[in-house]
């Protein structure tokens, strides 16, 4: 079997390193809060400005990139996320470590869409879907190990540290696409790939494994290799686009669809739930569940193991059935959450309640990406980039009203239920998208194959 080349094993640090940068302040919040003297809350919006960031900073570099070659734009990146988490590491004030979060999340959004069409660029045709899954699963070990790296450095050296360890991370990054991305894959080599997007489209749709397999094909005139049989889990899925080939009015038509303004105000309620209480987890473990602080980095190791878990699972419930995997997902994240009020009370039952909470928290992303993907039919590329802000909005929304409720004197574990309401609200808009499409406007949306590709 053919070895990936170095240069796809510098993307796959680089994407560890921002994949862990949404996860690694969850971590230390309280250290962070005490040091800098400031609220949990106001803490807690480092992580709303990183979301935000990241929603701005993806069209921003899409705008810049299209007169660039990809690898000055990783190279652009990975440099811009570095100095982000430099002035983080250094900042002297609460505004200092703000601006840095800012900087380092305006990297975050386009590198994956631009690092996965490199990739596919560095390799031959039939380890294409390999290389592309290979980078993703950077950022996939960063979901787990992010917020336990940052807990762990933190309680030992100092919450700086954290910091400090995403700026190791973001340095050897950048060293390694500097020394190993091929110069000759540039400008010339881009321009060739884009006016080959359809086979790009097709192939990646292959390798993603997209729903709607009442279409098992994707039509193209470009014959292509098998893809090795890798695929991309649900998590690579949110940081995903999708290929269509209605024209820019089509697509921009499309958001004007019921189902899918639906489906949007869906993704940012019911993903918002999910960092609502998760934020401050550190702070619920240490004041409400009462462990020790060395307890904490292994309690996020598990809620990592949960997040795995239900990433797989809500990528293959999609597959089989995504009206009910869109319900069900929601629902169940919000039955989690209220439970988690109490279950957070006590050690042993806080442990199950973190499993728990992990599984439900990552199974509805393949079901919100998914289901907006679909109801756009054949012009999803703009549904797709909306969908994929109303993620990092919602995630920024919730943060901020679980951050207002602890601050407002309802206490710490005030969050899981302000989460449970936001993602019940989106659990309430679900099951009215799943009952226009019976009642109301039924679509045969489910025979229009639904092409995934990346961004860029």
């Amino acid at each position: 079997m053919r070895k990936m080349p170095l240069a796809i094993w510098a993307l796959v640090i680089a994407a560890f390193a921002m994949g862990a940068d949404e996860f690694v302040v969850a971590g230390v919040v309280e250290e962070i809060a005490d040091a800098l003297d400031v609220s949990i809350g106001a803490v807690g919006l480092f992580e709303s400005a990183y979301a935000i960031g990241v929603a701005i900073g993806a069209p921003l570099f899409t705008a810049i990139g299209s007169k660039a070659s990809r690898r000055f734009m990783l190279l652009s990146s990975a440099g811009i996320f570095l100095a982000g988490n430099a002035i983080s590491l250094f900042g002297p004030t609460y505004g200092w470590i703000m601006t840095g979060r800012i900087v380092a999340a305006l990297a975050h959004g386009a590198f994956f869409g631009i690092a996965a069409v490199f990739a596919a660029e560095l390799v031959a045709a039939k380890m294409k879907g390999r290389a592309i899954a290979t980078v993703f699963a950077g950022s996939t070990a960063a979901t787990i190990l992010g917020a336990p790296i940052g807990a762990a450095v933190g309680k030992a050296l100092g919450w700086r540290a954290t910091f400090g360890t995403l700026v190791i991370f973001g340095a050897v990054a950048l060293l390694g696409l500097l020394l190993l991305i091929p110069r000759g894959l540039g400008r010339e080599r881009a321009r060739q790939i884009s006016t080959d997007q359809d086979h790009t489209s097709a192939h990646v749709h292959d390798t993603a494994q997209a729903p709607d397999h009442g279409a098992s094909h994707v039509s193209t005139d470009h014959p292509h290799p098998a893809d090795d049989g890798a695929e991309l889990d649900a998590h690579a899925r949110m940081h995903m686009g999708a290929g269509g080939t209605a024209p820019l009015k089509a697509q921009l038509s499309a958001l004007r669809r019921p189902a899918v303004l639906i489906g949007l105000l869906t993704t940012l309620l019911g993903y918002g739930g999910v960092f609502t209480s998760y934020v401050y987890l550190a702070p619920q473990l240490t004041q409400a569940t009462g462990v020790a602080g060395e307890w904490v980095t292994p309690l996020f190791l598990l809620f990592g193991v949960g997040l795995f878990i239900g990433n797989q699972l809500g990528g293959k419930l999609a597959d089989r059935n995504l009206p009910m995997a869109l319900a069900g997902s929601v629902g169940a994240l919000a039955v989690v959450l209220f439970a988690m009020t109490l279950l957070i009370q006590h050690p042993v039952t806080a442990v199950i309640g973190i499993v728990a909470y992990g599984i439900a928290a990552f199974s509805v992303v393949a079901p919100l990406q998914l289901r907006v993907m679909q109801k756009a039919g054949d012009a999803p590329d703009i549904a797709s980039a909306a969908n994929i802000s109303a993620f990092t909005l919602g995630s920024a929304l919730g943060i901020w009203l679980g951050g207002a409720a602890i601050d407002g004197g309802l206490g710490v574990t005030s969050v899981n239920w302000v989460g449970g309401i936001i993602a019940g609200t989106g659990f309430a808009l679900a099951l009215a998208s799943i009952w226009m499409d019976k009642v109301i406007a039924p679509q045969p949306v489910e025979e229009r194959p639904v092409q995934l590709t990346h961004h860029h």
